[in-house]
């Protein structure tokens, strides 16, 4: 059922979880990808409302949806889209905490540039994928490219959903700057020029919680043992990048060229030029 309701002078688009799902099932039956990221305070129902989405959205498209088709994993994340485990069409997959699998802050990580690369190649796939974030802009850049519909959870019970502007001269498809100035004078988005519709939700059962607090307690181990796993393995690359610069220096220091390093090495005479002069 859609309402209007009126709101500091504006009329707001009110639509629920079920219409909201049904929309994204249509997009993906065109032939288009869906991705959905969710930002808010810690706690205000973030993972509530997504679960309620995906729910609505199984029944629409006669998929399997269960808590446990949530993830704190890129691993396992990427097995679902097209890996081993690879999910039936039309499937849904959550990850509680995007940000851990694509942080701004990692762009140059290899894993995290080869899975932005999967998300451009896999819309064949048309899946609904859907991921947390504290604040939307920590998300990689290459990556927020590919969400189609941005949620904002002001507080417990309501969501606003925007869309990128369809604009081919915009560097910032989000309007971010104009859109913050629009919801500090209203304290609301509802002039902003991306802003679709206001869903308002409702809690988890106390079962549904509980369920979905086995579910994380488990599977959020295994994402944070594999961003240790991965930090481990930056720093013994580090520590072997020092040893080898040194032994380099060394047999510079004794007359060999960076053209005779290079030939007896892995190196480009390039990188061997640049271990000289200190800037690799």
């Amino acid at each position: 059922m859609i309402e209007w309701r009126s709101c500091i002078n504006n009329m707001v688009l009110v639509r629920t979880t079920e219409e909201f799902a049904r929309m994204c099932h249509d997009i993906l039956r065109s032939d288009r990808d869906v991705n959905l990221g969710v930002s808010g305070m810690t706690g205000e129902g973030k993972s509530t409302f997504l679960t309620h989405v995906f729910r609505d959205y199984a029944k629409i498209s006669g998929t399997y949806w269960g808590f446990d088709r949530m993830t704190w994993s890129r691993k396992e994340m990427l097995e679902w889209i097209d890996g081993k485990n690879r999910l039936k069409q039309y499937s849904g997959i959550l990850a509680d905490e995007l940000f851990l699998m694509f942080y701004r802050r990692n762009w140059s990580d290899v894993d995290q540039i080869d899975a932005i690369g999967l998300f451009n190649m896999c819309r064949d796939r048309h899946l609904l994928i859907g991921g947390n974030i504290p604040q939307f802009s920590d998300l990689d850049g290459a990556f927020q490219s590919r969400i189609r519909f941005y949620c904002y959870i002001p507080k417990r019970g309501v969501a606003w959903i925007f869309k990128q502007e369809t604009n081919p001269f915009m560097n910032d498809p989000w309007n971010t700057r104009n859109n913050m100035k629009i919801v500090r004078k209203y304290g609301n988005p509802y002039k902003c020029r991306n802003f679709l519709f206001q869903i308002n939700f409702g809690d988890w059962t106390p079962e549904e919680k509980a369920e979905y607090l086995e579910i994380r307690n488990v599977k959020r181990k295994i994402g944070l043992k594999e961003q240790a796993e991965k930090k481990d393995k930056k720093e013994t690359y580090r520590d072997i990048k020092l040893v080898r610069n040194s032994l380099i220096l060394k047999c510079l220091e004794k007359g060999c060229t960076p053209r005779e390093i290079a030939e007896v090495t892995s190196l480009s005479y390039d990188a061997v030029c640049k271990i000289k002069n200190g800037k690799l």
